[in-house]
């Protein structure tokens, strides 16, 4: 993801250095997320995340325990791995996952949230409330809403 920052100001009537809310586009996560998301258990094997990852023409899986994300498998991860390791698509996910798992939370701000992907180069930030996994917000999401955001 770039690193560049979306600054958004509208002028108000009587104010041109004031700013005015942004209408109908969604400023909230629960707004953009996805919440029918694809998780697998870190003790399924990879090749299991990877049959979900392609069922669902995803390029990563959430891996829960107990409801609560404790990682992500994505492409990259098996990209980093597979020819190192010839037995990866028996191993358990746990053992190639990305972890810790960054998330959010619902009503955090979208541009926050855009800041957090941007800081640490991640592309995807599982939605959690109480810890639980509610939803996924994409880059893919980011940028539809960047494009919501320029036609207003």
């Amino acid at each position: 993801m770039p690193n560049w920052r979306i600054v958004i100001r509208r002028p108000c009537c009587h104010d041109p250095k004031a700013v005015t809310p942004i209408g109908t586009t969604p400023d909230n996560i629960a707004e953009i997320m996805t919440s029918r998301v694809v998780t697998v258990r870190p003790d399924e094997p990879v090749a299991a995340a990877i049959r979900a990852m392609i069922g669902a023409d995803i390029g990563s899986v959430v891996v829960l325990e107990e409801g609560r994300p404790v990682g992500m498998f994505t492409e990259r991860d098996l990209t980093r791995q597979i020819i190192d390791h010839p037995g990866l698509l028996t191993r358990p996910v746990r053992e190639v996952m990305s972890s810790p798992v960054v998330t959010c939370e619902p009503q955090q701000q979208i541009d926050a949230a855009f800041e957090q992907m941007n800081q640490r180069s991640i592309r995807r930030l599982p939605v959690v409330t109480d810890g639980h996994l509610v939803g996924i917000v994409t880059e893919r999401d980011l940028l539809r809403w960047v494009g919501e955001v320029m036609s207003e």
